[in-house]
């Protein structure tokens, strides 16, 4: 089964697609299912709309914002200068200022959220839910980073499925933070609903956030809030004063890849290292990226019956999030 009906079937929900931070620079161009989106503040509204001018189809990201002759601040084409408002309208052509300008130039805004540092939009007119409520990293007691925003030649769900497995860390993660001494799994329990899956464990893993930390074990609890399709929180509760979040979540740009976005926050070491804790976590992701990308076949069935795979007892979150698509599809 082709994962073109399971990305289909994501647009009624809501997708990141940049950082708040990089709308300050100007328009922010992205990728949804297939659809150019750009992203941009105007004044104290962020908007989002299709990422091609109604006149020679240029690229919208690829212009500034500039206030129109009446002063409403506008996204403007970089080709011949059109200005859009805030609700799509084009209102102002620089050649004709004075020049009617027909309404199919307009282009139709989609929903947009902004949310704990990242720029949410649906393709949906009528979007479900909001965006994932991810508080942690507002909160005023943690100290916090971004990582860059990165393509993965991956299929999306795969990145969720990885992000939410924990089986792999003793192996894949042997050189960060997986304790190779100790690969045991403990029975995990599964709560799923309509929105949500939710699983949690304690583990044994390196007490470490930098590459040069200590390579010392620690059982640490795992606490999972997946909000379906493509956005999971990890809370990891080291001791009884030390916690961390990540928050990931995907753009799925088409069956086969994605745009990553992770953030961290944390209530501890308040005054460390934000570079080597940033630097530490990417090299974690890479070492994700490299296995992912020769996982075949790319693509998974929603139904757990492919051929080319067998479900094993550790694989709780992906049964779960496999059936929450096929539900999804016949339902």
């Amino acid at each position: 089964m082709s994962d073109a009906p399971l990305v289909a079937a994501a647009r009624d929900g809501w997708t990141a697609v940049a950082r708040s931070d990089a709308l300050d620079a100007g328009p922010v161009g992205s990728t949804v299912l297939g659809e150019p989106v750009v992203v941009a503040r105007l004044g104290d509204e962020v908007v989002a709309l299709p990422d091609r001018c109604g006149h020679r189809g240029a690229p919208l990201s690829g212009g500034d914002v500039r206030p129109a002759p009446d002063g409403r601040p506008c996204l403007v084409c970089p080709y011949h200068g059109l200005h859009h408002d805030a609700s799509g309208a084009a209102v102002h052509l620089p050649a004709r200022p004075t020049g009617r300008l027909p309404r199919r130039l307009d282009r139709e805004p989609w929903p947009v959220r902004e949310r704990h540092g990242l720029v949410w939009v649906s393709l949906s007119s009528e979007p479900v839910g909001e965006p994932p409520p991810w508080s942690a990293f507002d909160r005023d007691d943690v100290v916090r980073f971004q990582l860059e925003p990165e393509l993965w030649e991956v299929a999306p769900g795969r990145i969720v499925e990885n992000f939410n497995d924990l089986a792999h860390f003793p192996f894949v993660h042997a050189e960060t933070f997986g304790d190779a001494s100790s690969p045991d799994v403990a029975d995990i329990t599964v709560e799923s609903d309509a929105a949500t899956i939710r699983h949690r464990i304690e583990m044994s893993q390196l007490d470490r956030q930098t590459l040069d930390g200590p390579l010392v074990p620690i059982d640490v609890t795992y606490s999972y809030v997946h909000q379906f399709p493509f956005a999971t929180e990890l809370e990891i509760r080291f001791d009884d004063d030390r916690t961390e979040w990540i928050q990931m979540t995907v753009a799925p740009v088409d069956d086969d890849r994605a745009l990553v976005f992770q953030q961290n926050a944390r209530n501890f070491d308040l005054d460390g290292d934000l570079a080597a804790w940033a630097a530490f976590q990417q090299a974690v992701n890479d070492e994700d990226h490299g296995l992912l990308g020769a996982l075949r076949p790319r693509r998974a069935r929603p139904d757990c019956a492919d051929l080319h795979e067998i479900a094993l007892a550790v694989d709780d979150f992906t049964i779960a999030y496999r059936r929450r698509w096929a539900q999804l599809l016949v339902g």
